[in-house]
């Protein structure tokens, strides 16, 4: 596996903290500590344009497909809504009472969730652009979640360390594991296996199945595992760090792929935009895309 190049996107004027991405259009959204919400081509990474901008930093965005809506998470707790077919503002509201790190949909369904620093987890109506029901997880806060393998449940990450399970249809607090001895930064599942990954201020990455029993572990960074993005074939997975590189990881082998090193400061955010093209995003403002070529099977 090799790097074959890579392009620099500067213009944010702090740390970018969150990536989105219009599969279909082939636009990559990112946002941060300005309150920018930039576009870019993914093609060519070149006609940024500023789509919004809110009063405070932005630490999560989601692209809504079916819809063209893009979430945006404050770290005020407000959510907003832009139409993207219309350009317009659909809805501002303030869905949780401090930063807003997680926001997904459901592909084809309805359904849009969030989770924040208050250590709720919030149930959202896609269609009417607004939360109708809400969890309390944890106390100390979470960070983002993901939709579980089986499907009928959300994997949050704590900030206390652990991972919460909560239902989906019953909307109660299933189960928590521990995960990490502090933080969960980042938890992400493959998108053609079982398994799910998490990282955390330890450094340590894991990876779990479906019923979160652990499966191995490494010590993956120097320092926090703030982002982890896999493969679109689930037969590799990128970390990102603050200690600046990021890591590409066969998960059959266990063995380091590559190391790219670019960024000045922390790595905050990754997401593939094809099989051949990773996006990352970090404190130095910069967005890089990565072209490689190699990646296993």
């Amino acid at each position: 596996m090799r790097l074959i190049g890579a392009w620099d996107l500067p213009g944010h004027s702090g740390p970018v903290y969150a990536l989105t991405c219009d599969y279909e259009r082939k636009s990559l959204f990112s946002a941060g500590a300005d309150g920018y919400i930039a576009e870019w081509r993914c093609a060519t990474g070149k006609h940024a344009q500023a789509v919004a901008r809110t009063p405070n930093a932005v630490y999560a965005l989601h692209f809504a497909s079916e819809l063209r809506h893009l979430y945006i998470g404050e770290s005020t707790g407000v959510v907003y809504v832009l139409d993207l077919s219309e350009k317009k503002l659909r809805r501002s509201i303030r869905a949780h009472k401090g930063s807003v790190f997680g926001l997904n949909s459901h592909p084809s369904d309805p359904e849009g969730w969030s989770s924040g620093r208050d250590g709720y987890f919030l149930y959202w109506d896609t269609h009417r652009s607004e939360p109708f029901a809400q969890v309390q997880v944890a106390p100390a806060g979470l960070r983002g979640f993901i939709l579980s393998p089986r499907g009928d449940s959300f994997l949050c990450a704590g900030r206390d360390g652990y991972v919460y399970e909560v239902s989906r249809t019953e909307r109660t607090l299933i189960k928590q594991v521990q995960a990490d001895t502090h933080f969960v930064f980042a938890i992400q599942s493959s998108p053609k296996q079982n398994i799910i990954a998490t990282g955390g201020k330890s450094g340590y990455l894991k990876l779990w199945d479906a019923n979160l029993h652990l499966l191995q572990e490494k010590h993956a960074h120097a320092f926090t595992l703030n982002a982890i993005a896999w493969h679109p074939n689930g037969h590799a997975l990128a970390t990102g760090g603050r200690d600046r590189y990021i890591h590409i990881w066969d998960i059959h082998t266990g063995e380091k792929l590559l190391t790219l090193s670019g960024h000045q400061r922390s790595v905050n955010a990754l997401i593939w935009l094809n099989p051949e093209t990773l996006a990352s995003a970090g404190d130095d403002g910069m967005i890089k895309m990565w072209h490689l070529e190699g990646l296993p099977e």
